[in-house]
């Protein structure tokens, strides 16, 4: 009876077994420090279908996007032929060409469908030794688009490629000096590498004995993760690579040491669906003590509550705490650090550079100034308050007032005193609380620079109506803001203490975006005759069809003492 239980254990743990054997990450090496894979578009698309992004697409605004693409096609696909672009070359050369790219471009329904990974090995500075690897699963076909693409950008860059027969393999490799560029059909996938090892040794490392990455630890822990359906997801093993940056001499090794470089151990990173949001995940695995820069980012968590009260239309704000003194003391290692390695000589001269500050404005910058300041930091910019970003509101949380004060006082002293600078600091009262305007009498200069200390906030802004605001609101006379129920619910689904917290509501920016989009395809229409380019203006969706599937934006972060872990809920993540 036990027999029989082994044999049918066996036989269910044979399926799993060969799978681990075919997974594509068993041809880069177990000593792989930057890995990353994207799974395609098919893989994932029910849970895709779900997000705003996608339902946004779904609607004119993908109407739009599909036209365009095949208008542009239709002008711009043909504008320069095959036989243009490689004169004087044999018809036979030019057909093969053609008939190649035709195939080539068959890649891409592949690398849809099966995704892509990417593998780097840094093994050695001094000489360079690296490898670069790009796997395309389930694109091994000896005659199909992969290789096809290879010899299609050869013939257009007029690359010298040569086909040799390396352990069984068609590989067609490029020798660009010290650098190795090689292409072949490994198994059901199609890889390129590059790096400083030649193809032989490549394919060897491959085609030995071993698992490759499929039994590294950093690798495993990113497979394993479930807490929601990624599309991507990766590491880079710093641990490593810190070691490597020692090896480059004992200044460049002390100033790892210095910037406290040498806990940091990994990073992993996950994107991809949760319902209507996208998600990202990121992990930072430093433990032990820290030190240099790995101190700045204090554990000390905050609640949404101890933020400042902020405008009813605000579209974004960001709250951390950060260690201000250590930042200080972080950027004096590191330059010095620096200068000892590109010129010692003037290193020495960095603490007097400092030295000669603190007398000229009459503080110590450290104690007196950034002493004073606590760790909690935040700005927010609402449109009420300033176009775009000129109405952002910076403010830091202050441990000692009486001491900022007073050092505030002497550097406003001093500021009017710099030779050829027309500045000048006024002090100015309002609705009791004490400010300074920074007045810079320059043609072109339009800021009017307002800084002041209100209700134990060092509060900073490019003019002084947000501060202002920030004053009157604090006495109650002015609106304040609160969360909506689609932010909140966002909110809810987040530990209600982190280090840092960003929202951003993507809503403003793609009204006023799609209000004027409008008028422009319609001065892009009007040019047609001479660009050739014409766009259906009544393509283009109406603002709200977008944004009615939209929320803000929310991210966080949290600190248990070991890893730093930054999480991210977006509706549409915006550059802006």
């Amino acid at each position: 009876m036990k027999s029989r239980r082994t044999l049918a254990l066996l036989f269910l743990l044979l399926p799993s077994l060969a799978s681990a054997q075919e997974a594509p990450e068993r041809l880069l090496s177990e000593k792989t420090q930057v890995y990353l894979r994207w799974d395609g578009l098919e893989a994932h698309r029910a849970a895709f279908e779900k997000t705003a992004l996608a339902k946004i697409l779904q609607g004119d605004l993908g109407l739009f996007f599909s036209e365009s693409v095949k208008q542009a096609k239709d002008k711009f696909g043909a504008l320069l032929s095959v036989e243009q672009m490689l004169g004087g070359v044999p018809p036979e050369t030019v057909q093969k060409i053609q008939t190649d790219g035709a195939e080539a471009a068959k890649l891409l329904d592949i690398v849809g469908k099966h995704g892509v990974i990417l593998g780097i090995e840094l093994r050695g500075l001094d000489p360079p030794a690296a490898q670069g690897t790009l796997i395309l699963p389930q694109a091994g076909k000896p005659d199909g688009p992969f290789l096809a693409l290879i010899r299609t950008i050869s013939h257009l860059a007029k690359i010298d490629l040569k086909e040799q027969k390396i352990a069984g393999r068609g590989v067609y490799v490029v020798p660009a000096g010290p650098v190795f560029v090689a292409a072949w059909i490994e198994g059901a996938d199609a890889v390129l590498t590059v790096g400083t090892d030649k193809p032989e040794a490549t394919i060897q490392r491959m085609a030995g004995k071993g698992s490759g990455l499929l039994g590294q630890p950093l690798f495993q822990k990113v497979q394993r993760f479930k807490e929601f359906e990624t599309g991507t997801r990766g590491f880079l093993e710093l641990a490593s690579l810190v070691q490597l940056g020692r090896s480059r001499g004992k200044e460049v090794a002390a100033l790892i040491d210095d910037l406290g470089l040498g806990g940091l151990q990994s990073l992993t990173f996950y994107s991809g669906f949760d319902g209507p949001a996208e998600r990202s995940l990121i992990e930072l695995h430093m433990p032990g003590p820290r030190k240099g820069l790995l101190k700045l980012a204090t554990n000390k968590a905050f609640k949404l509550s101890d933020l400042p009260a902020m405008p009813p239309d605000v579209t974004n704000f960001s709250a951390t705490n950060l260690d201000w003194t250590a930042l200080f003391d972080v950027a004096k290692t590191g330059v010095e650090g620096v200068m000892k390695i590109v010129a010692p000589d003037e290193a020495k001269q960095v603490p007097a550079f400092i030295d000669q500050a603190n007398q000229f404005l009459g503080i110590n910058i450290r104690d007196d100034l950034l002493g004073s300041l606590d760790s909690l930091m935040m700005q927010y910019s609402s449109p009420s308050e300033g176009f775009l970003s000129l109405g952002q509101m910076t403010l830091i949380k202050i441990k000692d007032v009486k001491k900022l004060q007073a050092a505030l006082d002497n550097v406003a002293k001093k500021m009017g005193s710099f030779p050829g600078v027309p500045v000048s600091i006024k002090k100015k009262t309002y609705r009791g609380a004490e400010l300074r305007e920074v007045e810079v009498r320059v043609p072109g200069v339009f800021y009017a620079p307002t800084y002041g200390i209100h209700n134990g906030w060092l509060v900073f802004s490019l003019y002084p109506q947000p501060v202002h605001g920030f004053i009157q609101r604090s006495k109650g006379s002015l609106p304040v803001w609160t969360p909506g129920n689609r932010l909140k619910e966002n909110l809810d689904k987040f530990p209600g203490e982190y280090v840092a917290v960003s929202v951003s509501d993507p809503r403003p920016t793609v009204r006023f975006l799609f209000s004027v989009l409008p008028t422009i395809v319609a001065g892009i229409n009007s040019a047609s005759q001479f660009t050739g380019i014409s766009l259906d203006v009544s393509l283009l969706p109406n603002a709200q069809e977008i944004v009615q599937h939209l929320f803000p934006n929310v991210s966080i972060a949290t600190d248990d003492g070991a890893t730093l872990r930054l999480e991210t809920r977006a509706s549409l993540a915006l550059p802006f």
